[in-house]
């Protein structure tokens, strides 16, 4: 017995310095083997700081840790960090390896990767990275090539912790920004059928369009169980809830892939959501002050899609949002907006993204008193964007710091009065057929004062504007700013080709002014010129040598 135990002691301590040993002496020569199949893969330059292979920390799973990881871009992107991980760890079933049904990864996790996609404005892209395949493998015979792998790899446990994510698109001018992320997925991926446990957190969430801010500062959570098919790859979605800050969406439904296609038939929405959560998303109310919102009114949501996505065609869809009696109001100013109402309805009927139409029949409000509204329609937004839009009401720029806290840097009075309607075709604007574009109103401010610290002071004393097809005239312009004056009166022609295609802005202005006073106006870049002692001259005179 003793023999024995003399023996099994002995195996103990050959396999345990086995275990020791083994990973020590593979530990630089798996490395160099990692970095020159990457380098033989990408185009990008591939590192890391330490590779560690472990037998005994997860006996009787084997383990590789990757410390340190970079993938930095070369030519157009060189010096551009594509990708950095701070660790990945991935745990192997050890007695996987030693059979042919593929290797079981129970674990794979990846803490505090930063990911950098950067899209450039003719549409080159950083994440391209892989060179191209060699020309034998490309001509590898149909019959070898068609031969089912016996390589499988089963993960049941994939997690991201503490990760940035970064994408800036130069062609649109959208960026998009997250950090931290979590993500945790479990299930076993290698069976024909499992359900598949998520949950994902992104907090600190921020998205530009067309250099407008859209989102700030927001978060994101999704808890979803799904019924994966992965035999035959449909995704069934039950008891699965998306929430942006406080807004929770319910989505139910299934997806199908089927090659180059997608078929699904979903459904999300949600039911009296409180209006403060609605304005939660708006990066101009979502700010210190939030705490202090009080907020009245509710909106609801609900989208379906339905059919086939493949290439260019999409399924049918509608999405349907409604704000009923909405209203808001900070408890450190006197007034509130009120009656807030916003219908809309995007749909389309399946096919192509022509097909898509808009209608927000419904958009009205009342501010201190003073009540807007407006309309907007459109349809055929590919071929030949056919609109309508129409908008009026009064705004009393004095009462705007009585519903919305400005600072003290910022000081507003007077009244804007406007009642604009405008319809037609994308084409009739661009062949300048003004004649088949529908376009009347008329646009007045009075007495309105805008101060800013650090800037001259701005009176509009009056303006007055009509709108027709073909040009914006101004009849009446008087303003001030500090100690010049400026009266003006003109018309600019091709305003909607300036406004929505960034077409060349025509006209023609008769500027008057009896003083100008160009140190002001300019600011800091004057300031020189106005240590010489130069004094402000009348226009039409030679300015006393002034270098402004």
């Amino acid at each position: 017995m003793k023999k024995f135990l003399k023996i099994v002691a002995i195996v103990a301590v050959v396999l345990i310095a086995v275990a020791l040993v083994v990973p020590l002496a593979l530990k630089s020569k798996v490395g160099d083997i990692v970095k020159k199949e990457a380098g033989e893969l990408l185009t990008a330059e591939v590192d890391f700081r330490s590779l560690d292979l472990s037998l005994l920390r997860h006996f009787p799973n084997a383990s590789l840790d990757l410390k340190g990881l970079t993938l930095v871009g070369v030519d157009r992107f060189e010096g551009d960090t594509i990708v950095a991980a701070q660790r990945i760890s991935v745990v192997v079933n050890l007695m996987s390896l030693f059979g042919d049904s593929g290797f079981e990864v129970t674990k794979v996790i990846l803490s505090s990767p930063a990911v950098h996609a950067h899209k450039l404005a003719d549409g080159a892209v950083n994440w391209d990275v892989m060179k191209p395949s060699d020309e034998a493998a490309e001509e590898t015979p149909a019959e070898e090539s068609s031969e089912p792998s016996s390589f499988r790899m089963s993960v049941r446990d994939f997690r991201i912790s503490d990760a940035a994510i970064r994408y800036e698109d130069d062609s649109t001018n959208m960026r998009f920004s997250t950090a931290p992320l979590s993500l945790r997925l479990r299930g076993n991926m290698s069976a024909d059928r499992t359900d598949l446990d998520l949950r994902l957190t992104a907090k600190g969430m921020r998205f530009v369009s067309a250099r407008r801010e859209l989102l700030s500062d927001a978060e994101a959570e999704l808890v979803a169980v799904i019924d994966a098919d992965l035999a035959n790859n449909r995704f069934t979605f039950s008891r699965n809830t998306l929430r942006l800050n406080a807004i929770s969406v319910g989505l139910d439904g299934w997806v199908e892939l089927d090659g180059d296609a997608v078929a699904m038939d979903l459904k999300a929405g949600c039911d009296k959501v409180q209006f403060k959560d609605v304005l939660s998303l708006i990066p101009a109310f979502y700010t210190r002050e939030f705490k202090n919102l009080t907020a009245g009114g509710e909106l609801s949501m609900e989208l379906w899609a339905r059919g086939e996505m493949r290439g260019p065609a999409l399924p049918a869809f509608e999405l349907k949002t409604e704000v009923r009696n909405g209203s808001f109001q900070y408890s450190s100013l006197p007034k509130a907006v009120t009656g807030i109402t916003i219908d809309a309805r995007a749909a389309n009927p399946g096919g192509t993204a022509d097909a898509t139409t808009v209608d927000v029949p419904t958009f009205a409000l009342t501010m201190a008193g003073n009540a807007l509204r407006g309309s907007f329609s459109a349809a055929t937004p590919m071929s030949d964007l056919r609109f309508k839009a129409a908008a009026a009401g009064k705004v009393d720029l004095g009462a705007v710091k009585e519903v919305y806290p400005l600072g003290d840097s910022i000081a507003l009075a007077g009244v804007v009065t406007a009642d604009m309607q405008a319809s037609g075709r994308m084409s009739d604007i661009e062949r300048e057929r003004y004649e088949a574009i529908a376009a009347s109103g008329r646009l007045t401010v009075e007495g309105v004062t805008a101060a800013l610290a650090g800037l001259p002071e701005v009176k509009v004393r009056r303006a007055a504007m009509s709108v027709s097809p073909a040009a914006l005239t101004l009849s009446e312009l008087g303003v001030t700013v500090g100690r010049s004056d400026i009266e003006a009166s003109g018309t600019l022609s091709n305003y909607i080709g300036y406004l929505l295609r960034d077409q060349t802005l025509r006209g023609r202005l008769d500027v008057r002014s009896s003083l100008l006073d160009l140190n002001e106006l300019l600011g800091d870049a004057s300031e020189a010129s106005a240590d010489t002692g130069a004094a402000a001259a009348p226009a039409g005179t030679a300015g006393g040598g002034n270098d402004a």
